[in-house]
Parts: C-alpha cells; sequence; structure tokens
C-alpha cells in the first residue's frame, strides 16, 4: 500500500527532492523493497550492456 500511495505521489508532482528523501527512508527501514525503490527512483539496471558495433 504505501509503495502505490508513493508511486501516486510520483504521478502527481514528479520526482521532487522531497519525495527521493521520503523514499530514500522508507527503503533504508525495510518500509519497501530495493526493486521498488528502483522504480520509484527511475533506476534501471540493463541485464546486458548495449555496445554497439560497426
Amino acid at each position: 500500500m504505501l509503495y502505490r500511495t508513493l508511486l501516486k505521489l510520483k504521478e502527481r508532482n514528479g520526482l521532487t527532492d522531497d519525495l527521493k528523501n521520503k523514499i530514500d527512508i522508507f527503503f533504508a527501514t525495510g518500509r519497501i523493497t530495493e526493486e521498488q525503490y528502483n522504480e520509484l527512483m527511475d533506476i534501471n539496471k540493463e541485464e546486458e550492456p548495449k555496445t554497439e558495433t560497426n
């Protein structure tokens, strides 16, 4: 439920510094998972790095 609330706040107001701080605190205290944290903070983990060769 907390994750959904944070996601709605992000959609309404964008990822403000205040919201980033709140997300950090909730992650540090174990209230949201690492996967949820990464999604809320727009952290994209690429499984395979993209390389371009000509």
